[in-house]
């Protein structure tokens, strides 16, 4: 049971901070935001990577 805890932990630690940097690109869209605060380069269209993920999602071996 240790370990299924341990993996738990482990992905709402990579969820939490998948939304932490979510939420930074997101504010750095920000109109009002200096040029240097922008992350309007870094944030990709919704769908730019699904059939990737659905692959790292559904492989065993990962």
């Amino acid at each position: 049971m240790s370990e299924q805890r341990n993996e738990a932990a482990n992905i709402e630690q990579r969820y939490v901070a998948e939304y932490n940097e979510e939420e930074a690109l997101v504010e750095g869209l920000d109109p009002a935001e200096s040029r240097e605060r922008k992350t309007t380069e870094q944030v990709k269209a919704a769908g730019d990577d699904v059939e990737e993920q659905v692959d790292e999602m559904t492989d065993p071996e990962r």
